[in-house]
């Protein structure tokens, strides 16, 4: 069953980016897309806004913009289970795919609490005032105290923690400061960001021709390293990797210079982080004409607030439409944000390098994700009962095929002999 779907969210995107383009492609309906993307599967339950089909809207519109798109995957929501299906995971509803992060009841609603790094644990004793060994003692707590508060809490100490509710959409999903127009040639992209949503992004340009050099830190490298091998090769096969400690001068230095040869940036590092070393987004842009500086944070740069792909889909409102159809609220997804928000990082850098304009770009995830979800109608359990039974029906189709890395990803440093 195809629909517009698709094509109409890529006509919205390249609208939103001043492109003058029109896609005429259908695609599968979005219950289709999502049980076929392997999102199903991880939770059994289905969701009624058409996020998959918007996943292959992004795709679309990247593709309608870039020469070489063979390399490219099939469809944009093939990449939003590829993480979960090759690590075989599933969902508990109220606990991550990943297994880090857990709903838990507050006096006067639910949040979300992702624990992704061990050290997380250390902070909840502090967050709470109380001590606490594990996520019943936790939930004994937390179930007595405001949302407000905790969020308010998290905040200020650094835990990721996202509130169940229901946002209204933006009306963007970007901010872009245009500073100057170049004709560039192929692209050399420096990413600092890690993990998923950044390197998935930069993955994606490096398919449509850019040349990638992935920056890390020697004592910090990338924490998807140390994650599963096969993911972490589709995610960083064919970049350059560079390690450079910034915290010496040498190494600070370096970094200036590979910057000064880069046309574009991407980076997903606190607000402060780049003043404190001295370097600046605006000076980078301004130097040479159309040199573009991405921004991506977890909510705003205004927020000094940490997120992860999995509370950041809460906070975007799709555990409250699950609670609003099923009557509880359940994760959606395995860090469900950060795919789509990839998507959407290199379809801008895509869009700003087609039109050879120069600046600095802020992607908010919760945002772009909220976006991403589309209009959201408080009545539709008619669609829900109508997309569960499209899906039921497909059951015995097989899941979209799966990416294979063509290589291996470059050990950490590997490259520095090339440019430092």
């Amino acid at each position: 069953m195809l629909t517009n779907y698709a094509q109409n969210y890529a006509n919205q995107l390249l609208s939103d980016l001043g492109i003058k383009k029109f896609i005429s492609q259908q695609s599968d309906h979005p219950a289709l897309a999502y049980r076929r993307s392997g999102l199903l599967q991880i939770s059994d339950q289905m969701l009624p806004v058409p996020l998959a089909s918007h996943a292959d809207g992004a795709l679309l519109a990247l593709k309608a913009i870039s020469e070489n798109i063979s390399k490219l995957p099939k469809c944009g929501s093939q990449l939003l289970g590829e993480r979960a299906r090759i690590r075989g995971l599933r969902s508990g509803n109220r606990k991550t795919a990943g297994g880090k992060g857990r709903l838990i009841n507050t006096n006067d609603g639910c949040i979300a609490l992702n624990l992704v790094r061990d050290s997380d644990w250390d902070l909840i004793p502090a967050w709470l005032e109380d001590d606490v060994s594990n996520w019943s003692e936790l939930q004994n707590i937390t179930k007595k105290l405001s949302t407000n508060y905790l969020l308010s809490r998290a905040i200020d100490m650094g835990v990721a923690v996202g509130e169940v509710s229901i946002p209204d959409r933006p009306k963007s999903w970007f901010s872009f400061k245009e500073y100057s127009k170049a004709i560039l040639k192929k692209p050399l992209i420096l990413d600092l960001s890690s993990l998923w949503a950044g390197p998935l992004g930069s993955s994606l340009l490096g398919m449509t021709g850019a040349r990638i050099i992935k920056i890390e830190s020697p004592d910090r490298p990338d924490g998807m390293r140390f994650g599963n091998g096969q993911f972490y090769n589709l995610l960083n096969e064919n970049k350059d990797c560079v390690s450079i400690d910034f915290h010496n001068e040498d190494g600070l230095e370096k970094l200036k210079q590979l910057m000064h040869q880069a046309d574009v940036i991407i980076e997903a590092s606190r607000p402060r982080a780049f003043m404190q070393l001295g370097i600046s987004a605006k000076e980078f842009v301004k130097k040479k004409p159309g040199k573009i500086w991405l921004r991506l944070t977890a909510y705003s740069r205004d927020q000094n607030r940490i997120g992860y792909g999995d509370d950041i889909g809460v906070s975007a409102g799709l555990s409250g439409i699950m609670n609003n159809v099923y009557g509880y609220p359940s994760f959606v997804g395995d860090a469900i944000a950060d795919p789509i928000n990839g998507l959407h990082l290199a379809l801008i850098l895509q869009a700003s390098l087609h039109k050879r304009i120069g600046g600095i770009i802020d992607l908010n995830m919760c945002e772009v994700l909220r976006y991403a979800m589309g209009e959201y109608d408080f009545a539709n359990g008619g669609v829900l009962e109508g997309w569960k039974s499209i899906s039921d029906n497909d059951a015995d189709n097989p899941l979209y095929e799966m990416r294979v890395a063509s290589g291996q990803a470059k050990g950490l440093g590997a490259d520095n002999s090339v440019w430092l």
